[in-house]
């Protein structure tokens, strides 16, 4: 339900008082306004105009049905939200006093009625008091007028939450950079989740299935022993022999593309050497990185490598292939290879025929959100006719 609907569904009475509250902090609202108007190029506002303000902000969650998002307080959103706040709180004040006016003079006329009081509110009424005909009449006018000085204040605190929705809330700007920030760390989160269900996933192969194999190749080979050369099934005992080594090597092979547990024990440079002297396409490393780089840069790097090689050997017809993981420039454009502001810059270069392009659904548009969560860029450049060449640029703060 947005702040509207709770204000019509909510407490129509919540918003009178709410809005009366704002009428009574006139004198407040116009000196604190002037200081506001007055130190606009301060990066915050003064105290006394920032304690009026968050009055302001809480009055207005409270009574008025407006959603408070916390925005932050500025000197410029004071001194605006202020100068309407004057206008408002004057507006206010009269209707208060009209609506203080209208009940003083029903206590008036029922007095002059009732005790034949000579005090009215009207001149036409002065001397002979008032009758129950004059009192039946005025009834109804009494009646409508309360009914428009009650609307009126229920506009006035209508116009109150609009103008604390314009100056004391986030900008269009701000959510979306608010909601920019807030995806980029949930997609970090998400992918270091990933990571993490790819270790386990990984130690389940290798503790797991991987020594249950070697369990089974084990017994297999111990029955063929026992069983001796030329017995009924050894040729079976020694094919499921050979099935269960082959087994295990395939597990090795599918735990290592998971994840592999030298990443962490080793570093980045001997998992991708062993990645490179295993691709489908002969491919080479040129490793110029003096240091270990932070894990998840090691993790990013890794699986857009792996997944380069794979799409290398599916899609490019390439004879060879080369992997280069180098310094790239620092973020303060120093050459410092060490400081903070240092990037690592990886290339995968083939001599294919092309044509390679990021397509939503298909592995480079993986890299490239990968790459991205990880505060990266991927560039891809492959030309109908080849070479292609993709580069990526990874922050290591």
């Amino acid at each position: 339900m947005n702040s509207a609907e709770a204000a019509a569904n909510g407490a129509p009475v919540r918003l009178l008082w709410g809005a009366a509250l704002g009428a009574v902090t006139w004198p407040l609202d116009l000196v604190c306004a002037v200081l506001a108007v007055v130190t606009a190029g301060r990066p915050t506002p003064l105290p006394p105009v920032r304690a009026l303000i968050s009055w302001h902000r809480g009055r207005t969650a409270r009574h008025l049905g407006w959603v408070d998002d916390g925005a932050p307080l500025t000197s410029r959103r004071a001194a605006g939200y202020l100068a309407l706040r004057v206008g408002m709180s004057s507006l206010s004040m009269l209707v208060l006093g009209l609506l203080v006016y209208g009940l003083f003079g029903v206590f008036v006329s029922l007095a002059s009625w009732l005790f034949d009081v000579r005090l009215t509110v009207d001149a036409a009424f002065q001397g002979g008091g008032l009758s129950t005909s004059d009192v039946l009449m005025l009834v109804p006018i009494g009646a409508i007028l309360l009914y428009l000085d009650l609307m009126g204040l229920f506009g006035v605190g209508l116009l109150d939450r609009w103008t604390a929705a314009r100056w004391l809330s986030p900008s269009r700007s701000e959510r979306l950079a608010a909601q920019v920030e807030e995806l980029t760390v949930s997609r970090v989160d998400l992918l270091a989740a990933l990571d993490a269900e790819r270790g386990r996933i990984e130690r389940d192969l290798h503790d797991g299935v991987q020594q249950r194999a070697v369990a089974l190749g084990l017994l297999v080979n111990r029955a063929r022993r026992l069983a001796g050369p030329g017995a009924p099934g050894t040729l079976l005992l020694e094919q499921a022999g050979r099935e269960a080594e082959q087994l295990v090597a395939d597990l090795r092979d599918v735990a290592w593309r998971v994840r592999p547990t030298t990443l962490d024990t080793h570093g980045l440079e001997p998992v991708l050497r062993q990645l490179v002297s295993h691709a489908a396409v002969p491919a080479v490393l040129d490793w110029d990185v003096p240091a270990r780089l932070p894990g998840g840069v090691e993790t990013t790097v890794y699986y857009v490598v792996a997944e380069a090689l794979t799409n290398v050997a599916k899609h490019s017809g390439a004879a060879k292939a080369r992997v280069t993981v180098s310094h790239g420039a620092g973020g303060d454009g120093g050459p410092d290879k060490t400081g903070p502001g240092r990037e690592i810059r990886v290339v995968i270069a083939d001599d294919g025929i092309g044509s390679a392009e990021v397509r939503p659904g298909h592995g480079l548009a993986g890299l490239a959100g990968r790459v991205a969560a990880a505060g990266g860029t991927l560039t891809v450049d492959s030309p109908a006719g080849g070479p292609t060449r993709i580069e990526v640029a990874l922050p290591c703060a």
